[in-house]
């Protein structure tokens, strides 16, 4: 038991870091709609790694973290462009385009860097078992500071996720509180990819916050509290299932909140009930 808290404490410590940015800005991307927008822009940002890689950075420096945060401001200000008053395109359908042309890029850009086929592995279920507990202080405390620049736009960003006509019209500018929004969104998932990798940075954003709303929570403090509770403990029993089973961490942490969402929705269905 001791081994696994020495070896573990680490990449657990960062991934609650993570379940508590990424559940506050779920709950945005689930009502606005946009729910591949954090897997678009965490690949934007793997394709700006990547190309740091290709000019002779290594992965985890800063020279690849500021080429991330580049790419993916890149991205933020595609996804606010693509906001529009014509319905018959969803804005999902341009964060789908903009996911899969960065992902062929990455692809292309890493053919052509020494064991590629490992960095693009790499990227995708990243290395949270050897993150360092100087990383989960700069990440943490990086992500205080992003949260204090969300608790100052919450007003606004909360007006435009929930009814963003009516943000409009009461002369809310969309397209400029909106490249906060996924700046803000970037800046976080650059950071989180590096460490955490692709699929498990989607999942943190996306999947605690979906279990809740399916509970019918509405109060906004109620629905963090819970997400952190679910967060921590898929995260608890993935880190445990990796540590005794020599499995993947962030892969297994993955897995087992796919299977917490899904004996949610089986217990519903189970008891004649769906989402509250």
């Amino acid at each position: 038991m001791s081994g696994f808290f020495a070896m573990m404490a680490a990449p657990v410590a960062v991934a609650l870091v993570l379940v508590a940015m990424h559940g506050y800005l779920g709950g945005h991307v689930v009502r606005r709609g946009v729910i591949f927008v954090d897997i678009a822009l965490a690949q934007v940002s793997a394709f700006g790694v990547a190309v740091a890689m290709l000019f002779g950075a290594e992965h985890g420096t800063n020279t690849a973290w500021f080429s991330g945060l580049g790419a993916t401001f890149i991205g933020a200000l595609l996804i606010a462009a693509t906001r529009g008053r014509d319905r018959r395109i969803p804005q999902e359908a341009y964060i789908g385009i903009i996911y899969a042309v960065f992902s062929a890029a990455m692809i292309l850009v890493l053919t052509q860097v020494p064991h590629g086929g490992e960095e693009i592995n790499h990227l995708l279920v990243g290395s949270i078992l050897w993150v360092t507990w100087h990383q989960v202080i700069k990440t943490a405390v990086l992500y205080a500071v992003l949260g204090g620049v969300l608790v100052w736009a919450h007003g606004r960003l909360r007006a435009i996720s929930d009814d963003p006509q009516a943000a409009r019209a009461d002369g809310v500018r969309l397209k400029r509180w909106d490249f906060l929004f996924y700046a803000v969104l970037g800046t976080v998932v650059t950071s989180s990819v590096q460490i955490a990798g692709v699929l498990l940075v989607f999942t943190l954003l996306v999947v605690p916050t979906v279990m809740v709303y399916r509970r019918g929570i509405a109060d906004e403090l109620v629905h963090l509290a819970l997400v952190l509770v679910i967060g921590v403990l898929a995260v608890v029993i993935g880190a445990a299932a990796s540590y005794w089973l020599d499995l993947p961490t962030g892969a297994a942490i993955v897995c087992v909140f796919g299977l917490l969402l899904g004996l949610q929705v089986t217990w519903e269905a189970v008891r004649g009930g769906g989402p509250a």
